[in-house]
């Protein structure tokens, strides 16, 4: 495994893959069009034609048109490690950004804070994003199990380790063939 840092926005290896994946909320950090734009033609750059782009984002259906909550508690406890958190949310629904601060508690440690702002993208803009930078959706599903669904993503009531009690948008697409 060979691991290179770079911005997601401008990083080019010079090679293409059979899969290109971005998880983790890591394209909701591109906040403007703009960025967006250059992240997905990143992903068009590093997936070779007829090969897979696999990705997720914050579905803005789930924050925008559903009950939003702006504090939300969690937990987490596995074997040899506990801790809780506290997220306080904000939504500028106008710009589609949502800002979480976060702020964890380990027994016998300092508070940990942490503080994040995330891009919410609908489903047609998602899709319509990677269409421009030359892929074919092939699905689009706002449930980790890949039901269909009318993709506005309520929040389910599970624990959410991630603090932010929205839904994501998971999508599959094939990178067009050339010419």
């Amino acid at each position: 495994l060979t691991l290179r840092v770079g911005d997601m926005r401008s990083v080019r290896l010079v090679r293409t893959f059979d899969v290109g994946t971005c998880f983790g909320n890591a394209l909701s950090y591109a906040g403007i069009d703009a960025d967006l734009a250059r992240v997905a033609a990143t992903f068009a750059a590093h997936v070779h034609p007829g090969a897979l782009l696999i990705a997720d984002v914050l579905n803005a259906k789930s924050y925008l048109e559903g009950a939003f909550q702006d504090r939300v508690e969690s937990a987490v406890a596995v074997p040899g490690f506990a801790a809780t958190s506290v997220s306080t949310l904000a939504l500028d629904r106008e710009r589609r950004i949502l800002t979480r601060r976060r702020v964890w508690h380990i027994p016998g440690r300092l508070d940990v804070e942490d503080y994040a702002q995330y891009r919410l993208l609908s489903p047609d803009e998602f899709r319509a994003l990677v269409t421009a930078a030359g892929f074919e959706v092939q699905a689009l599903h706002d449930n980790r199990e890949f039901r269909d669904s009318d993709l506005t993503g309520p929040a389910a009531p599970v624990a959410d380790v991630a603090g932010m009690r929205g839904r994501k948008l998971y999508l599959v697409a094939r990178r067009a063939p050339e010419g």
